[in-house]
C-alpha cells in the first residue's frame, strides 16, 4: 500500500525539487580510504585509544562571485571537487541570499554586501550564509570568468526565461546563438541575466543562471592533458589555486545543484530590495553530502554524521511521511539542529538489504550515550546504542536512520526509558 500522497507532498521540502543523488558523489564521500592515524586528536579520540581513524574527503572547493561592468552581483556558486579530485558539483546561490539566514530582525542580501575592494570580507559573509569553509573565493567580472569556463565554451543553452532588452539587445534566440558561437561573449551573457524582468525578478534571474551553469556542466568531462597529480597514498595533491579547482571541475562529471529558498522578505539595509531566506536544512544536506571536511559546526553539541540507508520500497509504505531519502535526512537534521548538535557528514545512498527498523546510534565515546538516549529517544523513537570500533575523524556520531522513525514522526510510538533502550557497549 503506497503512503498518502497529501502527507507526504506536505513533508516535501519547498524549491528542493532537483535530485542531487549523482553516484559518484555518493560513493566518493563513503570516505577516501581507511586511512589510519596512530595518535589522532580529532574528534573524540581520547589519548592512548588505538581504534582506526577514517578522514573525512578534503574535496577542495571554490566560490565565484560574477559581477558585470557595474560591478554589481550577477551570480554566485561553490564549485567543489569529488574525492578523487576530478569533476564534482556546482552549488548555485541565490545573489539576493539573506546573510544573516533568517535568524534576527535583519535581513541582508548577499549582493548588498559585495565589496570589490574586500573580497574577503564578501567570501567571509558567504561562508556565514552557507555554514562552510572555502578554500578558494574570487570576484570576477566577464574576462576572468571566462578564462575558467573556456574549456567548456561554447555551449547550447535555453534559457527558462528570456531577458528583457532594458539593458541589451540579446534576447531569445540571438543570446542561443551568442553562447554557442566560439566569439563566446560572456560579458553579455551576464547582463542579459542580470536583466531578467518582474515580476519574480530574482526567481527567474536564479533559474536562467541554473541553466547556464548546467549548459556548462553538461559539456564535461573534458580530456585533460595531464592527469590530477597525487600524493604518496595515491590521494589528490590538494589545488593550489582557483584555476587548479576549475580545471580539475571539468575533468570530471559535474552535477549542479540549486539551493532551496524557505521564504522571500524585505531587506531591512534600506535598499527596499527582497531577501531569499535560504532553507537552512536543505543548504546543510547538500554540503554536508559533497564537503563533509568543509561543514561548520557552529552549535554547542556533539558533531553527527547521518546516514539513510533506506531503500524506495521501504518509503512506500503506508505509515512513510517523506518523500524520498533527502527528505528523511532534511527532517533528522532539523531534529538535530534543534537539539543543538552538529552535522557534518550525510550519506543519503540505500543499502541494497535496506535499513532496520531501530534507527542505530554508533558514538565515539561511551559517556555519551546516557544523554543521548534522553535527548534523541523522544524524537527518534527505539534506536541501539553502540560504542564505535572505528572513528570519523571529526565525527562524535553516527546516526543510521531506520524506519521506525517514520513512526516515530508520526507519533505512533512511544519512545523507550532510559533503562530498558537497548545499549551495546563494545570494547574496542
Amino acid at each position: 500500500m503506497t503512503a498518502s500522497v497529501a502527507r507526504r507532498r506536505r513533508r516535501a521540502m519547498a524549491g528542493a525539487t532537483v535530485s542531487f543523488a549523482l553516484v559518484l558523489v555518493a560513493a566518493g564521500l563513503t570516505f577516501v580510504g581507511a586511512t589510519t592515524i596512530a595518535n589522532s586528536n580529532e574528534g573524540a579520540v581520547v589519548q592512548g585509544d588505538v581504534r582506526p581513524v577514517i578522514l573525512l574527503p578534503q574535496t577542495d572547493n571554490a566560490a565565484l562571485a560574477v559581477v558585470d561592468d557595474d560591478n554589481r552581483l550577477t551570480a554566485l556558486i561553490v564549485a567543489t571537487l569529488l574525492p578523487g579530485g576530478e569533476g564534482g558539483s556546482i552549488v548555485t546561490i541565490p545573489v539576493d541570499a539573506d546573510a544573516s539566514i533568517g535568524l534576527g530582525d535583519e535581513r541582508r542580501p548577499l549582493a548588498g554586501l559585495l565589496d570589490p575592494g574586500d573580497p574577503d570580507g564578501f567570501f567571509e559573509a558567504v561562508e556565514g550564509t552557507l555554514a562552510i569553509v572555502l578554500q578558494f573565493g574570487e570576484i570576477v567580472g566577464a574576462d576572468r570568468l571566462a578564462e575558467l569556463i573556456e574549456p567548456v565554451t561554447p555551449v547550447s543553452v535555453g534559457l527558462p526565461f528570456v531577458p528583457a532588452t532594458t539593458t541589451t539587445e540579446v534576447v531569445g534566440d540571438e543570446l542561443a546563438d551568442l553562447l554557442q558561437s566560439t566569439d563566446f561573449d560572456v560579458t553579455a551573457a551576464v547582463e542579459a541575466l542580470r536583466s531578467t524582468p518582474l515580476p519574480g525578478t530574482n526567481a527567474d534571474r536564479q533559474t536562467n543562471i541554473f541553466a547556464l551553469w548546467s549548459a556548462f556542466a553538461a559539456a564535461t568531462p573534458i580530456d585533460a592533458a595531464d592527469d590530477v597529480p597525487v600524493d604518496e597514498f595515491g590521494l589528490p595533491v590538494t589545488a593550489a589555486t582557483i584555476d587548479d579547482v576549475f580545471s580539475r571541475l571539468w575533468q570530471g562529471p559535474v552535477q549542479v545543484r540549486d539551493l532551496a529558498v524557505a521564504s522571500a522578505q524585505s531587506s531591512t539595509d534600506g535598499n527596499e530590495t527582497d531577501v531569499s531566506v535560504l532553507d537552512r536544512f536543505d543548504s546543510l544536506l547538500v554540503f554536508a553530502q559533497i564537503s563533509p571536511a568543509r561543514v561548520s559546526k557552529p552549535n554547542v553539541g556533539l558533531v553527527f554524521r547521518v546516514e539513510v540507508p533506506i531503500t524506495d520500497a521501504q518509503l512506500t509504505v503506508e505509515s512513510s511521511p517523506f518523500v524520498d531519502r533527502s527528505d528523511v535526512a532534511r527532517s533528522a537534521l532539523g531534529q538535530l539542529l534543534f537539539l543543538q548538535a552538529n552535522v557534518a557528514s550525510v550519506n543519503v545512498a540505500p543499502n541494497p538489504e535496506g535499513a532496520p527498523t531501530k534507527t542505530r546510534v554508533e558514538v565515539a565515546d561511551e559517556k555519551f550515550v546516557a544523554d543521548l538516549q534522553k535527548s534523541l529517544s523522544p524524537v527518534f523513537g527505539d534506536a541501539e546504542y553502540v560504542v564505535s570500533e572505528e572513528l570519523i575523524a571529526g565525527i562524535d556520531v553516527v546516526m543510521t536512520i531506520g524506519t521506525g522513525y517514520f513512526d516515530a514522526f508520526n507519533g505512533d510510538t512511544v519512545a523507550s526509558s532510559e533503562g530498558d533502550a537497548d545499549t551495546v557497549v563494545a570494547d574496542a
